[in-house]
């Protein structure tokens, strides 16, 4: 699992699409997630790859994107049990 903030762009948007290629779960934060970097995140990666509003200036952010990765997380363990 790989969790990253700045996907947007960038170094956060190349580790993103290698750690997607590598078959990895991965929740990309975007600052703007209904922005053209983010859509082509998106539909460039696959399934696996979930994009997440992260604005890390924001407490209440931060804490929405904790909550949910970790209802997402817990969700695939339940679909392996």
């Amino acid at each position: 699992m790989g969790c990253g903030s700045g996907c947007d762009t960038g170094f956060g948007n190349l580790c993103a699409r290698r750690l997607d290629a590598l078959g990895v779960t991965v929740f990309a934060g975007c600052l703007f997630p209904g922005g053209t970097d983010a859509a082509d995140l998106s539909a460039s990666s696959s399934s696996k790859l979930q994009i997440v509003p992260l604005d890390v200036t924001s407490d209440q952010q931060v804490d929405d994107a904790v909550d949910y990765v970790t209802r997402n997380l817990r969700e695939q363990d339940n679909k392996r049990l």
